[in-house]
């Protein structure tokens, strides 16, 4: 079995730039798992623990979504939280620019999935960037969600199957095949 999600990149510039703003909420010592720099994604599907059937299978079917879709531009505004802000579990930062693209690709990649065998979720997709975990119930509204963020605007030209292993020190992301979205 191997765990698995799809998701699109964020360039390194924006990357850099949120763990930036992370490395400062870090240094304040808050109860969060913030995200590694290298893990920062945006998540479009979790798959969980497949077998190597439907791994080839999601193969060939995020091939074909790639070859349909068109790469598009994006940008990230505002923390929030799930829940929400004032008992948070996950702290985010939500997608401004390209917003309306990402929900449309995510739903098409949801019904493909569904046709071999994918359960969808029951909550409706919210698209956003992770950026930490809450450890314990703090109050941290205060100093995180009134911080100002808005990224640079950047391009979204691709899918990826990820592979995740799960350690100690963190998960461990790896690409299991990477898919050119269409020049727009």
């Amino acid at each position: 079995m191997i765990r698995s999600f799809i998701a699109v990149e964020i360039p390194e510039q924006v990357r850099s730039d949120i763990t930036r703003m992370v490395n400062k909420f870090a240094r304040q010592d808050f109860s969060v798992k913030w995200v590694k720099h290298e893990n920062l994604h945006i998540t479009l599907l979790f798959l969980g623990d497949i077998d190597n059937e439907f791994l080839q299978n999601s193969v060939k079917t995020l091939a074909e979504i790639a070859l349909k879709e068109k790469s598009f531009e994006m940008s990230f505004k505002k923390l929030g939280a799930f829940p929400n802000t004032h008992s948070p579990r996950v702290i985010w930062i939500g997608a401004e620019t390209g917003k309306t693209e990402l929900v449309n690709l995510r739903e098409k990649i949801e019904t493909a999935f569904t046709g071999i065998g994918y359960k969808p979720e029951q909550k409706k997709f919210h698209p956003h960037l992770t950026i930490g975990r809450v450890r314990e119930r703090i109050s941290i509204a205060d100093k995180i969600f009134a911080t100002e963020y808005e990224s640079l605007l950047f391009k979204i030209d691709s899918l990826v199957l990820f592979k995740s292993t799960l350690t100690p020190l963190g998960p461990i992301y790896e690409k299991v095949k990477e898919y050119s979205l269409q020049e727009t």
